[in-house]
């Protein structure tokens, strides 16, 4: 059987259709819009080519030791008779430490705080095990292992910026002493300068080994650098420029060669 529809029922789409050219038009022009937008919005992180001083740092985490430290040992076994201190005592050079039955009254060969009492009267010592730790607080210094890397730049003399964690932004200097091999290991021994007296051995820092510095130089922002390549924008457009680096630090890289001005705009990428 065939069906007929109305005149008015099938003649309508045709009346709609002007709409919807209408609104796929416009959609279109939204969809440029949005993409200029998101193409100029895409240009907005940039940073300039400057010039200054730049300091290159090998970082670390430290941790800070007491350069004076007695352990009270003996060689044979022996009871103990009597001891003299307890843990976190203060004592001075030549105070009694411990009373052996075999050897008598041994006593601290410096000023300073009792940190470990290992034994309790009448006990018998273990030979060569620390009866009494006695560490002098006052005498502090850092240690930080490095990778190979870093150490290979790392000399005696280098200054070296201190932060501590517990006292905030504030920051203290100190000097490399010496770097040398320890259990597969690179160490290094690092003199402070004016830390408090509440910075205890055993707490950390983190340091920062200044190993080269260079005045007056081109510096570009380590954001906009990939791959050795770095995008200029100019003029509403952009360029793809090659360059090679020398020193860095954690905001600046050294140019060393590459077509490149003072004050041109480089993309960067912004961290999320």
């Amino acid at each position: 059987m065939k069906i007929s529809l109305p005149f008015d029922r099938w003649i309508l789409p045709f009346k709609e259709r002007p709409k919807l050219l209408v609104l796929g038009f416009l959609l279109i022009i939204l969809l440029f819009i949005l993409l200029i937008w998101r193409t100029r919005n895409s240009y907005k992180d940039t940073s300039e080519i400057i010039q200054g001083s730049i300091i290159e740092s090998v970082y670390g985490l430290a941790t800070v030791s007491s350069s004076e430290v007695y352990h009270l040992r003996i060689a044979i076994p022996s009871a103990i008779r009597k001891i003299f201190v307890e843990e976190g005592d203060q004592v001075q050079e030549g105070t009694p430490l411990v009373e052996f039955d075999s050897f008598g009254t041994m006593r601290s060969p410096f000023a300073g705080v009792v940190t470990n009492v290992a034994y309790e009267t009448k006990e018998t010592v273990v030979p060569q095990t620390p009866v009494v730790t006695v560490m002098d607080l006052k005498k502090r210094y850092l240690a930080v292992s490095l990778e190979e890397k870093g150490a290979v730049k790392v000399k005696k003399g280098q200054r070296v910026r201190i932060r501590f964690e517990a006292l905030g932004d504030k920051q203290f200097e100190g000097e490399v002493k010496s770097v040398y091999p320890a259990d597969g290991q690179f160490q290094v021994h690092i003199i402070p300068s004016g830390i408090p007296p509440e910075i205890l051995p055993g707490m950390t820092a983190d340091i920062a080994i200044e190993t080269s510095s260079k005045q007056n130089v081109i510096l570009l922002p380590i954001k906009g650098i990939k791959s050795g390549k770095i995008k200029i924008l100019e003029n509403g457009k952009v360029r793809v420029e090659e360059v090679v680096t020398g020193l860095m630090n954690g905001e600046y890289a050294e140019l060393v060669s590459g077509d490149v001005s003072l004050g041109d705009k480089v993309l960067v990428q912004e961290d999320k």
